[in-house]
């Protein structure tokens, strides 16, 4: 029940990052952010990272309370993983090819 707890504060700041995100409106924890990557609409793109860390805070505290009741959800946590991981990457291009329109 500890281990819960722990997640579940985790969890609570993961979500305040993403607020914390999606509130200041800069991208430059990005690797190679303005040598590689310069973001067309920043503040587009940082709503978008933000809501997405969000959505990670909130799964990271729903889970491990789900996998209480059901078994095997550790599988689809994971797909929710790679689906914010490729969710973000479609940002990124989006914000890239909707510049250049």
């Amino acid at each position: 029940m500890l281990k819960l707890l722990f997640v579940c504060l985790v969890s609570c700041f993961i979500i305040y990052i993403g607020k914390r995100v999606w509130k200041e409106g800069s991208t430059n924890f990005i690797a190679g952010y303005g040598k590689t990557f310069t973001p067309r609409n920043e503040k587009q793109l940082t709503k978008g990272f933000g809501l997405v860390i969000m959505l990670f805070g909130f799964e990271t505290m729903i889970f491990p309370i789900l996998s209480l009741f059901f078994e095997g959800v550790g599988f689809y946590y994971g797909l929710l993983i790679a689906l914010n991981f490729f969710i973000i990457l479609g940002l990124m291009i989006k914000d890239q090819v909707q510049g250049e329109a």
